[in-house]
């Protein structure tokens, strides 16, 4: 597998990469079928997600990519699958991932070391992100040319 497009996010502003795939856990832990994505040797998941934490939420704010709907006349055809595809009811707000509980990876600064595999390259500096049930729990930015951690914000109040 090749090196693959990055979700993104938007943290203050300032869009990163994510180097996390938090729209899966959706279709994992709703039993739901997960759509049959179009992928391409550079997005193997066939999307690419944009989220944002805001308010101490972490949300989604669009999904571009391309599906296999069924067409009883035409078979399987490709169709752009959107944030109002994946969830209707919310006529394209931001939609707070509450199925998601777990680790984001945000690198910065420039690339040290660059893998061919998914996402494992490193980086100068990286933001981990820990959300609990789509609500900000901690945030730390590790930079590892100084070998120093800083937490950005301490773990939250609900």
């Amino acid at each position: 597998m090749a090196a693959q497009l990055p979700d993104k996010i938007s943290l203050d502003g300032q869009q990163f990469d994510l180097y996390s795939n938090p729209l899966e856990q959706y279709w994992i832990r709703n039993d739901k079928k997960r759509p049959r994505f179009l992928s391409a040797p550079n997005c193997q998941r066939g999307y690419v997600a944009h989220w944002e934490i805001k308010d101490n939420q972490f949300l989604l704010k669009a999904i571009g990519g391309t599906y296999e709907k069924w067409n009883v006349l035409s078979g399987y055809q490709g169709t752009l699958y959107t944030l109002k595809t994946f969830m209707p009811q919310a006529k394209d707000r931001p939609v707070k991932a509450t199925w998601f509980s777990g680790r984001l990876r945000v690198p910065k600064g420039r690339m040290t070391l660059y893998e061919h595999q998914g996402y494992g390259s490193r980086f100068e500096k990286e933001t981990i992100i820990t959300i609990d049930k789509g609500n900000l729990t901690k945030m730390v930015t590790i930079d590892y040319t100084n070998s120093v951690l800083t937490v950005d914000s301490a773990e939250m109040q609900r």
